[in-house]
């Protein structure tokens, strides 16, 4: 490996054997690398799929998992920044198995439909075209050139496998055994023209699980699996290009020699620590939602993550590092409806967030949220919820914390509870680092005019 350009001879303008050796491993390196991050949002969504089946049991043409327990129930899931708060029902669909399938959404809920790169597809309930009153969505399999009948709102997809997912609020869904009857007879899949089945709805609370992608030479097997699945079209001839070049191709068997097996490798542990620069020092300007606050935004150029015509590369993979779920509604203005978000993985003086500190947020009167607010801490190396022994690492409305006499609400981290604080208190394991998100459901004007905003976080 080049740790040196000086290390590269040329005798007479040609190479030598030494550095042909030397730049073929950094070309390959350097690609498997640039593959790791290019496809890190299909890789997201075959890990999500592929856990709906391995770990929790159901099929992929129609079943269904529902974490039917809030906040607690999430906690022994391993999965990029779930919420607290919400009761999520979700389901691999498969089209090259249903056809053309019809999606029965419930009223109220907020959902989406990804497809197998988590590219958006549709926005179901309350943001979708729907508008929160219910209906049938009919989705389309690749290269679909059938009857298209009326009454159904209709999407296509590029792949055969989507995620479809909604999150509604206990106080409409019930919780538990009731949340299981709801979203079973509310929220339904079936092949179009034949009688509506559900094949099993599982219940995912309190069960070890893990949707997140593999982080070694997995990922290529994984990504490998995708490419013999789906159809060619799902993919840009650059992308194929680049996994042909790796010895990925549709059609022959993935055989990496002993060489290609350690370029992999390595190109996974130079991908993986790209991105999490990426991700925790976003470079972009745009990264930094208040120019006085360390509070930084997910969608940076929308849920495209594109400006001026260019896909932005590093917005990318800072989403799709630390997050799930493409959808408008979760970056565009629209006062009531969706949600936004706010990250942060540092304190006010610009430290990283360390979990044997102590620290406080304070969040001033008046939080802009119409449905709900929630503080949610995740573990910085999984980025998914921080497992801490407390029954969940957030504080939400629902949790109704102390507030202080001019209604501001200090939300404490650390090791240790302060003294009389523990309601507003999410507990944080030394020698780990951490970040949080804060969420706004129905998020309202101080938020978007920015009349409104939080403090930084300050070490005690």
């Amino acid at each position: 490996m080049i740790t040196s350009l000086d290390e590269l001879t040329f005798e007479g303008g040609y190479p030598t054997v030494e550095t042909i050796h030397k730049i073929y491993d950094q070309i390959d390196v350097q690609r498997a690398a640039q593959a790791y991050l290019d496809f890190m949002p299909a890789l997201s969504m075959q890990a999500v799929l592929d856990a709906h089946q391995r770990d929790y049991g159901v099929s992929e043409t129609g079943g269904m998992i529902v974490y039917a327990e809030p906040g607690e129930g999430k906690s022994m899931a391993i999965g990029l920044t779930y919420n607290t708060e919400s009761i999520y029902a979700s389901m691999c669909v498969d089209l090259k198995q249903t056809g053309p399938a019809v999606i029965e959404v419930p009223p109220m809920v907020l959902g989406v439909i990804n497809d197998g790169f988590m590219r958006f597809v549709a926005d179901l309930g309350n943001a979708g075209p729907d508008r929160g009153q219910g209906g049938k969505y009919l989705l389309l399999p690749p290269g679909y050139k059938g009857e298209i009948p009326d009454g159904y709102f209709v999407f296509r997809s590029s792949t055969f496998r989507n995620w479809v997912m909604v999150r509604g609020l206990e106080q409409m869904t019930g919780r538990g055994e009731a949340a299981l009857a709801y979203y079973q007879e509310h929220f339904k899949v079936h092949p179009w023209g034949e009688g509506v089945y559900q094949p099993g709805v599982v219940n995912a609370s309190f069960k070890p699980g893990n949707t997140t992608h593999p982080r070694d030479i997995r990922y290529f097997e994984l990504l490998d699996k995708m490419i013999q699945y789906e159809p060619l079209s799902a993919f840009t001839p650059e992308e194929l290009g680049l996994l042909h070049a790796l010895g990925i191709v549709k059609g022959s068997k993935f055989q990496p020699d002993e060489r290609m097996q350690r370029i992999l490798s390595d190109g996974v542990k130079l991908g993986d620590g790209m991105a999490k620069a990426i991700a925790f020092a976003n470079r972009d300007p745009q990264a930094r939602v208040y120019s006085d606050r360390h509070w930084e935004r997910f969608f940076i150029g929308g849920y495209t993550f594109e400006r001026d015509g260019a896909r932005l590369l590093d917005s990318r993979t800072l989403f799709h590092y630390t997050a799930i779920v493409v959808t408008p509604a979760m970056e565009v203005q629209r006062v009531g409806v969706g949600s936004q978000y706010l990250g942060t993985y540092r304190d006010a003086s610009g430290a990283y967030l360390n979990g044997g500190q102590a620290y406080r947020l304070r969040l001033p009167a008046g939080i802009p949220a119409r449905d709900f607010w929630s503080v949610t801490v995740y573990d910085a190396e999984t980025r998914s919820l921080l497992q801490n022994g407390q029954p969940k690492p957030s504080v939400s409305t629902f949790d109704r914390p102390e507030a202080n006499p001019d209604g501001s609400i200090d939300i404490y981290f650390g090791p240790q509870a302060p003294n009389g604080k523990e309601k507003n208190w999410v507990k944080t394991l030394p020698e780990q680092g951490w970040f949080t998100i804060i969420r706004f459901y129905g998020p309202l004007e101080p938020f978007f005019e920015q009349t409104w905003k939080p403090d930084d976080i300050v070490r005690q």
